[in-house]
């Protein structure tokens, strides 16, 4: 089953790309208030622009503001890029696994899936989740050599287990813009309703001791 199909790369018009944008920029420079939150922390302000220097440029536009943002906000994007990273992950996992569907990727995600292959492959085989012939069987489908076979998914559960888990991987990677955009637009959500009462409930508990 072509799996591009069924997962296509989101697609933005560049005109509704501006404006969702501008709107989410402006969104960051009302919430965050200066006068009111400490400078972002040397370690923060670097570890984002590490993050930003890695995208894509498109998505640029999105993060760069938040590079000057107060602490709290730094903070809660990066919590909210790691939760729209896992839950997916095995969210999508956790539906492939137990509705019994392996999918597959088009030859031109093979690359892709390759490298999930061998890099899941090897974390499950140290758990002892699945064995060296489960993670070459997964190998061979995704490389869609001659001896792959719809058999391999049928009858060695292990091979099995090893692309789902690569296919959750491949699908969460492809929903990247889509995570930065929902972690950025609930970045100011985030801070003043979790991380702000967190972090002065914790400040109180070390004045008060």
């Amino acid at each position: 089953m072509i799996f591009s199909r069924l997962f296509p790369r989101p697609s933005i018009n560049p005109k509704l790309h501006i404006i969702r944008r501008f709107s989410l920029q402006r969104r960051l420079l009302n919430s965050a208030s200066p006068d009111r939150a400490p400078e972002p922390s040397s370690s923060l302000r670097a570890r984002l622009q590490k993050f930003n220097d890695r995208l894509p440029r498109f998505l640029r536009g999105y993060t760069t503001p938040l590079i000057g943002a107060p602490t709290t906000h730094i903070t809660s994007f990066l919590v909210l890029h790691e939760i729209t990273a896992v839950l997916p992950l095995f969210g999508l996992f956790g539906f492939f696994h137990y509705s019994g569907w392996t999918p597959l990727l088009s030859a031109g995600d093979n690359d892709t899936l390759n490298e999930a292959v061998q890099r899941f492959g090897k974390w499950m085989t140290k758990k002892g989740w699945v064995g060296s012939e489960d993670v070459e069987a997964a190998k061979n489908v995704s490389s869609c050599t001659p001896s792959a076979d719809d058999q391999v998914l049928t009858q060695q559960k292990g091979a099995q287990l090893v692309l789902q888990f690569a296919a959750a991987y491949v699908t969460t990677k492809a929903l990247l813009p889509l995570r930065i955009v929902a972690s950025v637009w609930a970045t100011p959500w985030f801070a003043r309703v979790l991380l702000g009462p967190i972090g002065r409930g914790i400040k109180g508990i070390f004045q008060r001791t």
